[in-house]
């Protein structure tokens, strides 16, 4: 039995909450490593980087705010924090800099707006994504927001759900897009139709197993189910509980629910899933809906609401001052209905915006450091945390990120595609496995020094010709990177000679 495994069997994570007040004013290297682990069911972990500080992954189911919420995460980052925050690219907003001290003040001023961070680490269900336009979309097939905040609610402080083999990604869209990448996530809920003899069906074909991290990434496998929208709460927790009976242990690195499907095979997982639902379960329907996945959702769109727009904005490398949210709190009270919507591309969307107003909108200086016309190059760039507060990441995503940006931005041909996704550990955070400009980072030393490298690849995408990036160059310096993306999107260099000649 592994550490982490010894440490849940002594004692379950969600205890801790019960003895907040407790821990919270003990000094932290007072704590012992068990019970700093613990704090992760919690959503706080504490950073190498910055020691003493601690970071807050909140929930943010669907990545639905409201200005209430925008605004108290705001006042939390300057009032606990360093007034810095983070857009993941699940949907949520990630705090720095808190004292443990804090965390009860933090956690009521979060509370009284119908906000929490539990569950959001360790070997739970993380936060539940989907279409970041559901309920806008005049396009999508049904709006799974209702689903989402239900799964949700029946997860989080739930005890029968916080003790699985590993960590559960989650994903429901009824939308035509695929912008929340649901083939990339553990279980993935894709919208699908079945034909009847009194007309069309609606519901979701299942894929389970994906996963974008370690050695051995992968997309999610066709399970052959479909799911009814009325269903797909409890096929949900039937899965979670399969997972967590049945998932492998021993090993942490081999412990994702796709070990236990390529252990199984399809077959015997759909099988033991209809034992444990009490029924048979219907085939996949045969249309299935998984689009390219590649719509940011940055601009303005006009909304299935008449006289309505949604307007899309970019967060460079989704890294953003507390300020800057309060701001587009009030924006989305005085343009839109008080909303603000996040996407897995680390931007930030204010819908409901009257057609006669989005002028003003974007009019606003605001806009200026936040985009809603981006460049190409900073539209389709994400990036993970980076060294500053993550242990795991070998270089300055965000920082590295920015400056590649700006060197490709006047050179790339027009119309060339230009998603950069930069990673800075094999955990691929930055999923740069799905992009269509890939970077993991690393370090060498050079001259007593570390500088930072890149290995590159190319040609990831999602949707239904799904592949992931062919690594393509390693160990890169830096500096090589501009002219190598400037040129492979160009068309002027084969992939193959990128790699012979490295």
């Amino acid at each position: 039995m592994n550490s982490v495994e010894k440490l849940k069997l002594a004692k379950d994570g969600l205890t801790l909450l019960d003895d907040l007040e407790r821990v919270a004013s003990t000094d932290w290297q007072a704590l012992g490593a068990d019970e700093l682990q613990r704090l992760k069911w919690l959503g706080l972990f504490h950073r190498d980087p910055t020691p003493g500080r601690f970071m807050q992954r909140l929930r943010i189911t669907h990545g639905f705010l409201t200005s209430n919420q925008a605004r108290a995460i705001a006042r939390c980052a300057e009032r606990f924090g360093s007034g810095v925050l983070d857009l993941t690219t699940r949907q949520q907003i990630q705090l720095r800099d808190l004292k443990l001290g804090d965390v009860p003040a933090l956690f009521r001023l979060q509370h009284s707006v119908g906000l929490h961070s539990m569950q959001t680490g360790m070997d739970n269900v993380r936060n539940v994504t989907g279409c970041p336009v559901a309920g806008l979309d005049a396009r999508e097939f049904f709006d799974t927001r209702g689903i989402a905040r239900e799964l949700s609610d029946q997860l989080a402080g739930n005890r029968a759900f916080s003790n699985l083999p590993r960590k559960f990604n989650l994903c429901l869209t009824g939308c035509r897009e695929n912008c929340a990448h649901a083939e990339t996530n553990d279980l993935g809920f894709v919208p699908a139709q079945r034909r009847r003899r009194s007309g069309a069906e609606l519901g979701f074909n299942l894929r389970a197993g994906g996963a974008l991290g370690g050695a051995s990434p992968r997309f999610a496998t066709p399970l052959d189910v479909f799911v009814r929208a009325e269903e797909a709460v409890e096929i949900a927790l039937r899965v979670l509980e399969l997972f967590r009976d049945e998932g492998p242990r021993e090993r942490r690195s081999h412990a994702r629910l796709k070990v236990l499907l390529d252990a199984w095979g399809e077959e015997r997982f759909r099988a033991e899933l209809e034992r444990r639902a009490g029924r048979a379960l219907e085939r996949a329907a045969e249309e299935e809906f998984l689009g390219e996945g590649q719509n940011a959702h940055l601009g303005v769109h006009p909304q299935k609401q008449p006289g309505f727009h949604y307007v899309g904005l970019c967060v460079p490398v989704g890294r953003m001052q507390a300020s800057h949210l309060a701001q587009l709190a009030d924006l989305s009270d005085r343009y839109g209905k008080g909303q603000l919507r996040l996407t897995v591309g680390q931007n930030v969307i204010v819908p409901h915006v009257a057609e006669s107003r989005v002028p003003d909108l974007l009019a606003e200086p605001l806009l200026k450091e936040l985009p809603a016309d981006p460049h190409p190059a900073l539209a389709g760039l994400v990036a993970c945390v980076g060294d500053d507060y993550c242990s795991y990441s070998t270089i300055d995503t965000k920082g590295l990120g920015l400056w590649l940006a700006a060197q490709v931005k006047d050179r790339l041909p027009a119309g060339a595609p230009a998603r950069i996704h930069i990673s800075g550990c094999p955990r691929g955070c930055g999923k740069h496995h799905v992009a269509q400009f890939g970077i993991l980072g690393g370090v060498m030393k050079c001259g007593g020094e570390l500088k930072p490298t890149a290995d590159l690849f190319v040609g990831g995408a999602t949707g239904p010709q799904m592949r992931l990036g062919e690594k393509t160059a390693e160990r890169l310096d830096w500096n090589e990177l501009p002219d190598l993306l400037v040129r492979l999107a160009a068309g002027e260099l084969a992939t193959a000679l990128v790699l012979q000649r490295v």
